[in-house]
């Protein structure tokens, strides 16, 4: 339930923000998961997202064949329909490599429309610190989607553990300023609770981001103390952290 309401939260912020460009360049999960291991950090998890509308509207009745061969290109296993809050979810999962898990949603929010927009949200995603294969993964994600005629809008987010024998709560804001220093990055807009630091802030190392009430902004980072209280949890993202921390 978490998930599928911090996923909810995603989809929100993407279809209400203004996105300034589409696609991260490559470097930048080389470069999150370098700042991330410098700071400290043991890589835990990772993801690759997509997220956007369907290139254009389809008829409902042909929905259940184009999204059948949506999955069959993607290399995924059967597609199965599910109600949820937000109209009617197709999800078809599979594996690429050796250890990356992709999942594949085609999200109809009206379903009642004779011709219907679906959003398509498709997730890779592995754990401990991503190498080349990730990268393949990408390339291939977004050359499949291409021949869909969908323009790729990728994000990617990395999670890690810092463990060190001091003040958890003293260092997750050192964390997060050692982050920021790292990326060459200007705070945009921040939130501080009592456990957690999340900031957005903007990045000359990245291309494109987009547009919040604070400004222009194409990565995030988020310290949180861990319920053990002797650790921290680091998850940065651009231009937008996609899983929970």
């Amino acid at each position: 339930m978490r998930t599928r309401e911090w996923m909810r939260r995603v989809l929100i912020l993407l279809s209400t923000a203004f996105l300034l460009a589409t696609t991260p360049q490559p470097q930048a999960e080389t470069t999150l998961t370098e700042v991330l291991v410098k700071t400290g950090a043991t890589p835990e998890k990772f993801m690759l997202h997509h997220g956007s509308r369907m290139a254009k509207p389809v008829s409902r009745k042909s929905l259940p064949r184009r999204v059948e061969n949506l999955a069959r290109d993607f290399g995924l296993g059967k597609m199965h329909a599910t109600p949820v809050a937000e109209g009617l979810r197709w999800t078809a999962e599979g594996t690429w490599g050796r250890n990356l898990k992709v999942e594949c949603n085609v999200i109809v929010d009206k379903p009642e429309d004779t011709y219907v927009q679906p959003y398509l949200s498709i997730q890779i995603k592995g754990s401990g610190r991503p190498g080349k294969g990730l990268i393949v993964a990408r390339d291939h994600m977004v050359q499949l989607l291409r021949q869909y005629h969908i323009q790729p809008r990728t994000h990617f987010s990395i999670q890690g553990i810092v463990s060190k024998p001091t003040d958890s709560y003293g260092q997750k804001d050192e964390t997060i300023q050692q982050v920021l220093q790292q990326l060459r990055a200007r705070k945009v807009e921040s939130m501080d609770t009592y456990r957690t630091i999340s900031v957005s802030a903007y990045t000359p190392l990245f291309s494109g981001g987009l547009v919040t009430k604070g400004g222009k902004m194409n990565v995030q980072a988020a310290a949180k103390v861990a319920t053990d209280e002797r650790h921290l949890v680091l998850t940065l993202g651009t231009p937008i952290i996609t899983i929970e921390y």
